[in-house]
């Protein structure tokens, strides 16, 4: 009976060292011809990568924009009431312009939770001649991104880690170049996604408003000729 536990016990120590060993990495081996020092190797890259579970969003990430078009009364006054409803549903103008011939354009941003009620209230400046939303879900593109750019993390922090195991100068330089790179990288994906919130949070309208032409007794005349 001891004898076997005694069997079963090296066996097991043995079993143990056999992993820890296959879990380590030399520099060595990093640098070698048989592991190519690249992040394809080390974790999935692409952006149909499996998605952990951990790693799904609680609701759907919605991206909206919007377009407009109005015909007003009186121009000023309708640019006004505008104006007055992007604050009110705490919003903001981009930009805007308006001609001599009576109409005006604006491009701006509101919530998106808003994005309907101030459409809603648009409306109410005159007569509506076109209206368009845009919805584009891109909750699996958003969580795709996220897992690349955290394996881009892990494996920048390897590559560091490497580094500091390394002695020669041309293995050093090589890693830097490499870490470098990715920290590139790491930096544009982090700004996708910042963007990428930012149309989940923030809904663009485009706004066109166009005043009524009034037309006097000849004028009536001659639009009627051309009906």
């Amino acid at each position: 009976m001891k004898k076997r536990n005694l069997l079963l016990l090296t066996t097991l120590l043995l079993l143990t060292a056999c992993n820890s060993k296959s879990d380590y990495v030399s520099p060595t081996m990093a640098m070698g011809q048989a592991m190519p020092l690249t992040y394809e190797n080390a974790s999935p890259y692409a952006d149909d990568a499996p998605v952990s579970p951990h790693s799904i969003m609680p609701k759907r990430m919605i991206a909206m924009r919007a377009n407009i078009s109005m015909d007003v009364d009186e121009l000023e006054i309708a640019k006004n009431k505008l104006l007055a409803l992007v604050e009110k549903f705490d919003g903001h103008i981009q930009n805007d312009r308006i001609s001599d011939n009576g109409y005006y354009h604006a491009s701006l941003e509101v919530p998106s939770e808003k994005l309907m009620p101030i459409l809603a209230a648009i409306e109410e400046l005159g007569e509506k001649t076109s209206l368009s939303v845009n919805k584009r879900d891109i909750t699996k593109h958003f969580i795709n991104t996220k897992e690349r750019l955290k394996n881009l993390k892990l494996f920048r922090d390897k590559m560091k880690t490497l580094l500091a195991q390394t002695s020669k100068i041309e293995d050093i330089l090589r890693i830097e170049r490499e870490v470098n790179r990715v920290q590139t990288e790491i930096d544009m994906i982090e700004s996708q996604m910042k963007n990428m919130q930012g149309s989940v949070d923030m809904s663009p309208i485009e706004v066109n408003l166009q005043e009524k032409t009034i037309y006097g007794p000849i004028g009536y005349v001659g639009h009627g000729i051309w009906w």
